[in-house]
């Protein structure tokens, strides 16, 4: 592995990294790494790379040399070329950072609400001497104080 990767760096083939591929085989890169499924990689990387330096290879040897891992083999990998959904934005940095904010959306509406809140909204917190100091939960209320079984 490591002869190959050093007689096509010597002979300059660090143009692209698609080496090889085949229908029955994942397409790989110049050190063997297992790339994306073609439709796959259409999808993340919008625009074609211009493909790899020598320096870029250079530096992805030492690390993984770093690693422990160049020049190994991996386990071997299924081939799954499937459609996958439309990105939510112009790159997978934008689509991750528009799934977080979908998802987080109804929290952070939450939490503007309350941090907007009148403070007169909120239950009064018991004086020092009301606090009562026992096991499990206590609901402090209308000025007392009583043992819930369950918080609601």
């Amino acid at each position: 592995m490591q002869a190959r990767v050093a007689r096509q760096q010597a002979r300059g083939l660090c143009t692209t990294l698609a080496t090889r591929s085949s229908a029955d085989t994942p397409r790989t890169n110049e050190l063997d790494i297992v790339m994306l499924a073609p439709k796959l990689r259409r999808a993340v990387f919008k625009q074609a790379g211009a493909g790899a330096t020598r320096e870029q290879i250079r530096i992805s040897i030492e690390h993984l040399k770093a690693q422990g891992i160049y020049g190994k083999q991996g386990e071997p990998v299924a081939i799954s070329d499937f459609e996958p959904p439309a990105l939510l934005g112009d790159s997978i940095e934008e689509h991750f950072r528009n799934l977080g904010e979908l998802a987080a959306q109804p929290y952070l509406r939450m939490a503007e609400e309350f941090a907007r809140a009148d403070d007169s909204s909120f239950p009064q917190m018991p004086e020092a001497a009301q606090w009562r100091m026992q096991s499990g939960w206590t609901r402090y209320a209308d000025g007392g104080a009583s043992r819930v079984r369950v918080p609601a």
